[in-house]
C-alpha cells in the first residue's frame, strides 16, 4: 500500500505526531522552526492514513533496519542500528560504499546515489528514490538527470546482482 510522506528531518520512518515533531525540535531547532511546524507539520497531526516523516538518509537507513510501514510498531517496524547498519550521514554512507564511482553510465539498480549532504537509491530506468522538501516534499521518485548527483556506490549492507539489488542483507 502507498505510505502518505513527508520530509522530517532526523526522522527514519515515524508516524508525525506532535510529540514526535517536538522532540526532533528540541534535537535540531534551527530546521524544526515555529513557522515550518506550523505550516508543514501540525496539519498533519492525527491524520488517517498516518503521515510517515523521512529524512533522505533516513529513509535509506529506515529500509536497511526493518521499517515496513506498520503503524503498531514504533518507528514503523524499523530497529536503529539494525542488521549492522551503522547510523550514519548522508555523507559519511557514501565513504561506506563499495565501487563508488562518479561514471553514471555504469550505475547499477539499487546503488546509492551522493551530493554533498543529500543522497539517494537508484531504482533503474533513469529514476531516483529520495526523500526531500523539494518537489513533492516527502518520499519521491525523481529522474537521476533532475539533480547534480556527485558519486554512486553499493551499499556494503545491500546484495547486487547483474540485474540490480538480489536481496538486503541481514547481518545477525
Amino acid at each position: 500500500t502507498t505510505k502518505k510522506t513527508v520530509y522530517a528531518w532526523g526522522m527514519f520512518g515515524s508516524i508525525i505526531t506532535k510529540s514526535r515533531v517536538d522532540a526532533k525540535a528540541k534535537q535540531y531547532p534551527y530546521w524544526y522552526t515555529d513557522r515550518k511546524i506550523a505550516s508543514v507539520f501540525s496539519p498533519l497531526y492525527g491524520s488517517n492514513p498516518p503521515v510517515w516523516g523521512f529524512d533522505c538518509i533516513g529513509l535509506i537507513k529506515g529500509v536497511l533496519w526493518g521499517w515496513d510501514g506498520d503503524e503498531t510498531k514504533v518507528y514503523g517496524g524499523a530497529i536503529y542500528a539494525d542488521k549492522g547498519v551503522p547510523d550514519l550521514s548522508a555523507d559519511a554512507m557514501i565513504g561506506r560504499c563499495k565501487e563508488v564511482s562518479n561514471n553514471f553510465n555504469s550505475i547499477s539498480t539499487g546503488e546509492f546515489l551522493w551530493m554533498k549532504g543529500h543522497c539517494g537509491i537508484y531504482i533503474g530506468n533513469g529514476r531516483v528514490i529520495e526523500s526531500s522538501p523539494k518537489w513533492a516534499n516527502g518520499v519521491q521518485v525523481t529522474a537521476l538527470s533532475a539533480r547534480n548527483w556527485l558519486k554512486h556506490g553499493k551499499l556494503p549492507w545491500v546484495e547486487y546482482s547483474d540485474k540490480g539489488v538480489k536481496d538486503v542483507v541481514q547481518i545477525e
